[in-house]
């Protein structure tokens, strides 16, 4: 429901501006680390006053609070407004630590905790209408800065003819990572589930940097576009739909032949570096050794090097590190001996008896 008001990624934004550092932030603080990053204003001011006020809500569930808010212009209903009933049912996977950095700086829970004090009971406090101290900003047309993953997912699918319904589910989520001032840094996970899946959910990880969250949502869109989409769109959801964008070849294991259907090559760092292939070869080469089920299986490499040194090596298999292929990675050379280097690559390896 949240992803429906294109706001799943906000929400995620605004927490982790509350819960960064090790001291609460203040209004300014969490202020200027939205707007900073691109949030625009009356985003970021609602995001100010309707996490701490639905976190509270969640937090303290038996007290009775009223339906609405007060600003100079009148009464302001919260059923109404998008960023608080998206915060309120967020709040509702909200951890210890998010709580105590949202929830508790509400005006709300210093007045509950005042009346607990005082001897009163939870199921017998019912708050007054809170006054605003300042008008919210009016509503600017947009994603007010922060590109919704979730929509974006829908909008790609839709392109290639997608239909999503009970058997076929995506899902996704923005994770925050910290990062050098005046930068940003978005993890985006995106996530499918189908019938056909070796496990419930196949979940591919990208992140993306930039100045501003539409730069960086935007980079880890880009190269899951570019890397992850088609593969999955032609291997999976409907075959044929991205026939152009991928590449296919039988792969005979010994649970069976299998199709692998492959995505585009992503690098970063470097120009020129060459193909993949004789690594993925020696990957598929030691798949033998693994039970396939006869369903569809992801395989996904990620490997980075710096001077010829390994920095970074990870495959999965369904979503999962895969121990065997990372020995592999760690014994064969790097792409190019010079310099930094990142190379990753996505399949799928679909049963072709299916």
């Amino acid at each position: 429901m949240i992803a429906s008001w294109g706001l799943d990624a906000a929400l995620e934004i605004g927490i982790a501006a509350f819960c960064a550092g090790e001291e609460p932030p203040s209004d300014d603080m969490f202020w200027e680390r939205l707007t900073g990053a691109g949030v625009e204003p009356w985003l970021a001011e609602r995001l100010l006053v309707f996490l701490p006020m639905a976190y509270v809500r969640r937090l303290l569930s038996d007290v009775t609070y009223p339906d609405t808010v007060r600003d100079s212009r009148g009464q302001v209903f919260l059923a109404q407004e998008p960023v608080f009933v998206a915060a309120y049912e967020r709040a509702q996977y909200a951890n210890r630590a998010e709580f105590e950095r949202i929830a508790f700086r509400s005006s709300a829970f210093a007045v509950i905790n005042e009346a607990l004090n005082a001897g009163s009971q939870l199921a017998d406090l019912e708050l007054g209408e809170p006054v605003l101290f300042k008008d919210l900003e009016p509503v600017v047309e947009g994603d007010g800065g922060v590109p919704s993953p979730q929509a974006v997912f829908e909008s790609l699918l839709s392109e290639h003819g997608v239909l999503l319904g009970d058997d076929t589910r995506v899902d996704t989520k923005l994770v925050v990572h910290p990062t050098l001032e005046g930068k940003v840094m978005a993890q985006v996970d995106f996530a499918v589930a189908h019938p056909a899946l070796a496990e419930p959910w196949l979940v591919e990880s990208l992140a993306g940097f930039g100045t501003t969250w539409r730069e960086a949502i935007g980079q880890a869109v880009n190269k899951f576009s570019l890397g992850s989409l088609h593969p999955i769109v032609d291997g999976l959801l409907a075959p044929g739909a991205a026939a152009d964008q991928v590449d296919r070849e039988r792969y005979d294991h010994p649970d069976g032949a299998f199709e692998l259907v492959l995505g585009a090559q992503i690098t970063l760092f470097a120009e020129n570096v060459p193909s993949v292939e004789p690594l993925l070869d020696r990957l598929l080469e030691a798949l033998r050794a693994e039970k396939l089920s006869r369903k569809v299986h992801g395989l996904r490499l990620f490997v980075a090097h710096n001077e010829g040194a390994l920095l970074n090596n990870e495959v999965l298999l369904d979503s999962r590190p895969w121990s065997g292929g990372e020995a592999v990675v760690a014994d064969h050379p790097a792409l190019v001996a010079d310099g930094r280097v990142a190379t990753r690559v996505f399949g799928l390896l679909v049963p072709i008896d299916a």
